[in-house]
């Protein structure tokens, strides 16, 4: 594993076990997540994956950069084997915790979401990638080769993040924001514009199915956890009105639909 990989593998094993991860860890949000697993997505996204999954049971579903596991969680509640797959030990370590508390069958795999080296080829029916995993990814050509690879005939992938015209942007929702770059600078942070994301897909063998641009539907997007904390409530729901927050008038998510032909 090269030095920045490593260096990843070091940050995330260290973020599992901050403020912010463990509120996402607690027993209030596991059991709403439990009684209604639509939560642990947008809900524009979970209705893409209605509209091209509208039956998950015994689904074959891959998870790379797993994270904070919601929707592994919610997929295995809504009948989909799960596969979940992340570069953080402590981050898979939690999550099997929080499954055998639910009674769920997920298999946990540590690896890299660029190579997926432990994952066998045409095994999944889809490979749903969330927010956050591109600003981690520094091949972007080998993540959807691999993603290609895994999948099944006509199997799908799923892609929902940041959306990239946010990237340039400071993101401080209580003021006029500023430009930190340009929408054409990759670094730093991997800042994968529209065309990247798209690309790298029709390059490895994908077909797009539907691209959809998303609003904010919740306030959390535009703070860190120790900025979430202290706002007020009154505060928080003028946050996704542009006229109150000038970012709010660029769409916050993207999600792409594409299959393997």
């Amino acid at each position: 594993m090269d030095e920045n990989l490593l260096w990843v593998k070091k940050h995330w094993n260290q973020t599992a076990d901050s403020d912010w991860y463990r509120s996402l860890r607690t027993d209030k949000r596991i059991y709403e997540l439990r009684q209604d697993p639509s939560v642990a997505f947008h809900p524009d996204v979970f209705a893409l994956l209605r509209k091209y999954l509208p039956d998950l049971h015994n689904k074959q579903i891959l998870l790379p950069s797993s994270g904070d596991n919601h929707a592994a969680f919610a997929f295995a509640l809504m009948g989909a084997n799960v596969t979940s797959a992340d570069i953080s030990e402590r981050q898979l370590a939690h999550a099997e915790q929080i499954a055998r508390q639910l009674g769920l069958d997920i298999r946990f795999v540590c690896e890299d979401t660029m190579h997926l080296s432990q994952i066998t080829d045409n095994t999944y029916d889809l490979v749903y990638t969330s927010n956050g995993t591109h600003t981690w990814i520094s091949q972007l050509d080998a993540m959807y080769r691999n993603i290609h690879r895994v999948l099944k005939r006509d199997g799908l992938s799923i892609m929902y993040d940041v959306h990239p015209l946010q990237r340039p942007f400071t993101g401080e929702a209580w003021q006029q924001p500023t430009i930190r770059k340009a929408y054409d600078d990759i670094l730093p942070d991997c800042h994968w514009r529209v065309q990247d994301l798209v690309n790298a897909q029709i390059n490895a063998g994908l077909m797009i199915k539907e691209l959809a641009e998303l609003p904010a539907v919740n306030a959390s997007f535009w703070f860190s956890y120790d900025e979430l904390i202290q706002q007020e409530p009154e505060s928080l729901q003028k946050l996704n009105n542009w006229q109150h927050n000038p970012l709010a008038a660029l769409p916050s998510w993207l999600s792409i639909v594409s299959q393997k032909i």
